[in-house]
């Protein structure tokens, strides 16, 4: 197996850890009654998709320059818009890995900063799905710049999982629309 091909794997990976920790934050904001085994919690679980998530997309952009292939250098994992395969589609996962990781260093120091402080950087983990969603639909998994492929399995599990994320998203938002104009 190619290291690119590995890294569109754990990039997979990623996305499935980041659906499933949305699909767990909405059962903590809607305060869902749902027993699970053992002593975990959906708190607990929200952290491990959460940390999970942020560490398979570690992994899945350190893996990248390593294959000589993708004609990757270290320094375009920051800024990768110069690249010479799809620039525009890597860039959205840059600013998707900088919005993520602001929501992970947060997290991690939660007990540091205000709640509302911390809620407002948390947010914006809704607003780093777009260009993850825009990256993971449009980006060729080989790097070969070829044609999105609609009915590639890979895609179509990439699709579905960005469906979960903008779902949940809608739903969220709108109902917070309602609750404030109710009030």
């Amino acid at each position: 197996m190619e290291t690119i091909e590995l890294s569109g794997i754990i990039g997979l990976i990623a996305i499935a850890c980041l659906a499933a920790n949305f699909i767990v934050g909405f059962i903590i904001w809607k305060n869902i009654a749902i027993k699970l085994p053992y002593k975990l919690t959906f708190l607990g679980l929200h952290k491990l998709t959460g940390y999970s998530a942020a560490i398979a997309i570690v992994v899945h952009v350190v893996l990248i320059p390593l294959d000589p292939k993708s004609k990757f250098s270290w320094s375009d994992l920051l800024l990768p818009l110069w690249t010479e395969h799809q620039p525009y589609a890597n860039t959205f996962g840059a600013l998707a890995l900088y919005l993520i990781a602001i929501v992970v260093i947060s997290s991690y120091f939660k007990e540091k900063l205000k709640l509302k402080f911390w809620r407002s950087l948390h947010y914006i983990s809704y607003f780093a799905a777009v260009p993850l969603i825009i990256h993971s639909v449009w980006t060729d998994p080989k790097l070969e710049d070829r044609p999105i492929d609609w009915f590639d399995a890979e895609k179509i599990f990439v699709l579905l999982c960005c469906f979960v994320i903008i779902g949940l998203t809608i739903y969220r938002f709108v109902v917070i629309k309602k609750r404030v104009a109710s009030n």
